[in-house]
């Protein structure tokens, strides 16, 4: 039986002070004063140990550091997910798989990040994940940009599907005039008359023509 932890690092890896400062401005904002959830990196201490996941080339993205004491960022608060059952030995066990499971190289930063690992490693230790406004800004960013990308994919189906429309129209049109103003359409009517005028309406179901 081992306690299991998350800690919660602000991120401020940036290469840029002022942009170190403005995320944790927008943090304590958006984290302490709304509740809403922030821009975090998060990793889990169990049996001593802080594990998380990162990018890199080569290799697999899990790492392990001293508990609170990731120098890439800046700690700021644990959270207790409660008590795994398995053994140290266990653990270590799962620790092996999701080394092979999470390779550095497939990072992203909305859809594979430190805090999706976290999620996956909890599972595993058998106790819930992370809370949501760990890992809020980046679900919410993945939601938009695949409703955004669906769109895209909708609209230029739309586009297609009209285009194709208009050529067919435009290719009926041609056929029924081509006879000239004393030639008929496919229908037999004169084109130009009554009967080829009414050709372009679309009767309601049961009404007769007029």
């Amino acid at each position: 039986m081992s306690l299991v932890t998350l800690h919660v690092y602000d991120i401020t890896n940036t290469t840029y002070e002022t942009a170190n400062n403005v995320i944790q401005g927008l943090n304590r904002f958006t984290k302490d004063a709304l509740g809403a959830g922030g821009i975090f990196h998060g990793a889990v201490e169990v049996n001593g140990d802080e594990w998380s996941y990162g990018f890199c080339e080569r290799g697999s993205g899990v790492y392990c550091c001293h508990p609170r004491g990731n120098t890439g960022y800046t700690y700021r608060e644990s959270v207790p997910l409660g008590v795994t059952s398995l053994s140290p030995a266990r653990v270590r066990s799962v620790i092996a798989v999701l080394q092979a499971q999470w390779p550095g190289c497939e990072y992203d930063l909305l859809g594979k990040n430190c805090n999706h690992f976290c999620e996956a490693f909890g599972a595993m230790l058998g106790v819930p994940g992370p809370p949501a406004w760990v890992n809020r800004f980046a679900t919410q960013a993945e939601a938009t940009v695949k409703t955004v990308n669906y769109a895209r994919e909708q609209i230029s189906l739309i586009g297609g599907e009209i285009g194709s429309a208009a050529t067919a129209a435009a290719d009926w049109l041609a056929g029924a005039f081509s006879g000239g103003a004393g030639g008929g359409d496919r229908n037999g009517n004169a084109a130009g008359g009554a009967a080829g005028t009414n050709a372009f309406r679309s009767p309601r179901s049961g009404e007769g023509a007029s």
